[in-house]
């Protein structure tokens, strides 16, 4: 199956933002926190800026409050860490299963205690909550955070954070790697280098040279054709109005002055439209006072307004890895890969082309950070799996992941109670399964594990299980039947299975019964589509039939259930004119899963 790492982009604050946060508030009232204190400390090695802002606000509750902060990056940058203060005490957030992270923070806040979460909302959108803040004290976030020095006219400039109305904090010291020296960041430019590109190289732990850089095209080599501008882009299924995307905002922001270059794919915007389905791109332009319209295919070449008489505007590098790269201006890429060590590569754009050899850097992950992060957001991903192992690795939150903030005298607590909860759970599900009614009770499908035999015979005095491959099970009375459970081997090959059951009776006479099970491994498949029936707009997937269930889990972690129709056909009634992304869980009897990305416009 297909599988996208990432939701729809965003809107996001303009590119000379490091961090814009939108929003800092009290979760109850919705009361914005009034900010105190901005400090910022930056690191410029070569084009990369690593910076960490420490946001103070005012707490003026004398409750138990949870805040909320909302920020965003530009589309070149990765988030480097999250932490927070409770109190004098520095809390700072680890990268784990978002599942998981919200589990613990859900645990914990419901003792009104102190953790913190950070989770990625798009690829360049994130959401933190803290409960409970201490009374009587500051609110107090700090945002590590890597990116690219700004192009501004002949000079670069640092990427000034910005907080509600403070866009330049006056507290910003920024020290030079380069030079060993530190500068006032709020009015720090730096010349534009001679060279057309600048890049470092930094060894990641993987063993990998991971390369940051940046390539600016002579202006004089640019085309001065007519502007180009993009009126209308449709994407989907043209001839259903219903599964057809508008996609001008994106191509919009995807086009230079001049021109126009993608291969169509469906993570260029965000999702599928119409999955299982080959869909078109249908653009409609502007260019030298002439109105043009292109149809092109998926997985096609779009091409508007070529500039330099036929240059691609689409850069190429010579071996330089899996790379990446990002547009920072009308002449300026921001590009990223790696290598196996660090030696020459060659960038071509814009009709220019330079050899190079990165400037190898002091030891760190930036640079590997930059990368991952244009891998998780353009990338293509077949599972979840390999989405949250990826994002763990380079430490990048995901779609998947989430940076919880929690004390490690919590976090001891917390684990402790977890395993007695685990043990307590466990036992109750036991003792509620077994000789439940005093009524026989067999498991019949499933993957594995210890299913359980529950038989009645009259007047028995002992009773025996003997398993497919021999080995037997003495089963045990309580109230009037007789169970126990046994082993199914991972390794067993899917298939039916039986099992005697032995009954010795008290008069010396033998009774005996026949249980059958299935081993079953295999996920269900299913194809989900939107269909009017009735005049109703219907989610309408169809699988194997008698499922266990079929929901569908909207990006908020809201589930919603479909219901069996049909032999096969599981339906839901959607409201219209809704956009519609989330995934689809089909799970059958056997507790298998079968996770489906889907998404429709409304």
């Amino acid at each position: 199956m297909r599988f996208l790492a990432i939701a729809a982009v965003f809107a996001i604050a303009a590119a000379s933002f490091s961090q814009n946060v939108s929003s800092v508030y009290n979760r109850d009232t919705h009361d914005p926190f009034k900010l105190k204190d901005v400090k910022v400390e930056s690191t410029v090695f070569g084009p990369i800026v690593r910076t960490s802002t420490l946001l103070t606000f005012e707490n003026p509750y004398t409750k138990l409050t949870e805040a909320s902060l909302n920020f965003d990056l530009p589309e070149e940058a990765a988030l480097g860490g999250f932490a927070y203060y409770y109190g004098d005490e520095y809390v700072k957030g680890q990268l784990m299963d978002k599942a998981k992270a919200w589990f613990i923070y859900t645990a914990i806040t419901s003792r009104n205690r102190d953790p913190g979460i950070m989770e990625q909302v798009s690829p360049t959108s994130y959401h933190c909550q803290i409960y409970p803040l201490k009374v009587g004290s500051d609110l107090r976030v700090r945002l590590y955070t890597v990116g690219f020095l700004q192009p501004q006219e002949n000079k670069l400039g640092l990427p000034a954070p910005q907080v509600g109305d403070a866009r330049v904090p006056q507290d910003w010291s920024v020290r030079m790697a380069d030079f060993n020296r530190i500068e006032n960041g709020a009015n720090l430019t730096l010349p534009m280098p001679e060279k057309p590109v600048t890049a470092v190289a930094q060894r990641f732990k993987d063993g990998r040279t991971y390369v940051a850089g940046m390539m600016r095209a002579d202006p004089e080599r640019l085309a001065t054709g007519p502007e180009l501008k993009i009126l209308k882009a449709e994407y989907g299924l043209l001839e259903r109005p219903s599964q057809v995307w508008d996609v001008t905002e994106k191509l919009s922001s995807l086009a230079k002055r001049r021109s126009l270059e993608l291969q169509v794919y469906n993570q260029v915007f965000g999702g599928d439209p119409a999955p299982g389905i080959v869909k078109t791109l249908r653009v409609t332009y502007e260019q030298g006072g002439k109105t043009h319209t292109k149809v092109v295919p998926e997985s096609a070449l779009l091409q508007i307004g070529m500039i330099n008489s036929g240059a691609s505007p689409t850069p190429t590098f010579a071996r330089l890895r899996d790379p990446k790269w990002v547009q920072l201006d009308d002449e300026t890429i921001a590009f990223m890969g790696w290598v196996p060590s660090n030696r020459k590569i060659a960038v071509r754009h814009n009709g220019l082309r330079q050899a190079f050899r990165p400037q190898l850097a002091h030891k760190g992950s930036e640079s590997a950070r930059l990368w991952a992060q244009q891998k998780l957001a353009q990338g293509n991903w077949t599972s979840k799996k390999q989405v949250l192992n990826f994002s763990m690795k380079y430490g990048v939150p995901s779609a998947y992941t989430a940076l919880l903030a929690v004390p490690q005298s919590e976090m001891k607590l917390f684990k402790a109670k977890e395993k007695e909860f685990q043990k307590e759970q466990q036992r109750q599900a036991r003792q509620e399964r077994e000789w439940a009614k005093q009524r026989e009770q067999n498991w019949r499908s499933g993957r594995g594990g210890d299913p359980e035999i529950r038989v009645q015979f009259a007047d028995a005095q002992s009773v025996d299980a003997v398993l497919p491959d021999g080995r037997v099970i003495p089963l045990e009375l309580s109230n009037g039947t007789w169970g126990g459970n046994f082993d199914i081997p991972v390794a067993a090959p899917e298939g039916q299975y039986t099992v005697r059951v032995v009954a010795v009776k008290r008069d010396g006479t033998t009774e005996e019964k026949k249980l059958t099970y299935d081993v079953d491994r295999t996920a269900p498949e299913g194809k989900a589509e939107i269909r009017m029936i009735g005049g109703r707009r219907m989610l309408e997937v169809r699988s194997e039939a008698g499922l266990a269930e079929v929901a569908f889990y909207l990006a908020d972690g809201s589930k919603m259930v479909l219901k069996e129709e049909e032999p096969g056909v599981y339906r839901l009634e959607l409201a219209r004119f809704i956009s519609v992304k989330g995934t689809l869980v089909l799970k059958d009897s056997a507790s298998n899963k079968r996770e489906i990305p889907c998404s429709w416009p409304s």
